[in-house]
């Protein structure tokens, strides 16, 4: 990890931030057996469209998208290599600033009203809402993280430094109300909050393993399965998107290296995909992630297909990845290589594939 990772608390941030923190430093893509070895299926004909960058800013990085696919989160990094970052917003071809201070800003979930959750480090994490256009800051105990929001507005998250309590901040509360944790967990963050209260997370282990979890809308808590023949001894996985029935996620076990996961809680299954993890989800269970060196999705049942670039995959070996998929699969979102810049540093460019 960039240097970074040494602000970050343990939990989320110290892995689930890989990507964004790896792509400061100059790597995104986690290595992946799994993925790596996958075959691929026929390249899509999606039309790809690069998010605005603003001037003086060289990076763009996606955070974030709506179910529907209308609101894309995404962060621009400046050109003198430093920490803070610049918080977007683009619909419908305009882009907005949310201006969340400190250092290493995102906002990580959006919904289609634009009302977004996020955090920020300043001397600690810090969460923060972005409601009717304006910022704030959302009641915690010893700081914490905002992570995912659904179309009410209630969002998803946890409260302190490490050991972290996940918690809900219900739309128009003040205060996070706690969700409990299994007997044996040191630290636990919940990640993302669906239209009916369902929430997904993880919490550590003593060793320092993640074990996804999730949460009913009364706060009834539940581990969620591991895919056939992966010991949960063994195991290191988390739960990262929700849609619909369907939750997504991350998974490293003996011979499974960093390979997306995909979860049906109506019928309690779990099932690792051929992409690169961790991956995101549609609502019809069709996975986003990456076939190194492309961007990809994966169907239930069908092979990852490659989504369409703006550099030769030949060398192109920081790789391109998606990171959101809209409900119906139709919108994707995510970071494609484009270049070097005048330092040789490479560069990432935050963009929208249009798989209508």
């Amino acid at each position: 990890m960039s240097t970074t990772a040494k602000r970050t608390t343990k939990g989320r941030k110290a892995f689930m931030a890989a990507t964004a923190v790896a792509a400061a430093a100059g790597a995104i893509t986690l290595p992946v057996q799994g993925a790596a070895a996958a075959e691929t299926g026929a390249p899509q004909a999606c039309a790809i469209e690069t998010l605005p960058i603003p001037e003086g800013l060289r990076f763009t990085f996606v955070t974030g998208m709506s179910d529907d696919g209308s609101v894309v989160a995404y962060r621009a990094y400046p050109a003198d290599h430093g920490y803070e970052r610049y918080p977007l917003l683009y619909a419908d071809g305009e882009v907005t600033e949310v201006p969340i201070p400190g250092e290493d800003q995102q906002i990580a979930d959006v919904n289609a009203s634009g009302d977004g959750a996020g955090f920020t480090f300043l001397d600690g994490v810090v969460p923060y809402a972005w409601r009717d256009g304006a910022l704030v800051e959302l009641a915690a105990e010893d700081g914490g993280e905002a992570n995912g929001i659904n179309e009410r507005g209630d969002i998803a998250g946890a409260r302190g430094q490490y050991p972290q309590v996940p918690v809900v901040w219900p739309a128009g509360g003040e205060k996070p109300v706690d969700l409990p944790l299994p007997e044996g967990a040191g630290s636990g963050t919940a990640t993302d909050i669906g239209e009916d209260g369902t929430v997904v997370g993880y919490y550590e282990d003593a060793e320092g393993d993640f074990t996804p979890y999730a949460w009913d809308a009364d706060g009834t808590g539940a581990h969620l399965p591991l895919p056939d023949g992966v010991d949960p001894a063994t195991a290191h996985a988390y739960v990262s998107d929700l849609n619909g029935d369907w939750a997504s996620g991350y998974l490293s076990a003996p011979g499974l290296d960093g390979v997306g996961v995909v979860w049906n809680l109506a019928e309690g299954t779990a099932e690792v995909t051929g992409l690169g993890g961790p991956v995101a989800v549609s609502a019809k269970g069709t996975a986003a992630g990456d076939a190194f060196p492309h961007a990809a999705y994966q169907d239930q049942g069908g092979k990852p297909v490659e989504l369409p670039g703006v550099w030769d995959p030949a060398e192109n070996y920081f790789g391109d990845r998606a990171d959101q998929i809209s409900a119906d699969g139709s919108v994707i979102a995510g970071n494609v290589y484009a270049g070097e810049d005048a330092d040789g540093r490479h560069v990432l460019n935050a963009v929208v594939w249009d798989c209508d």
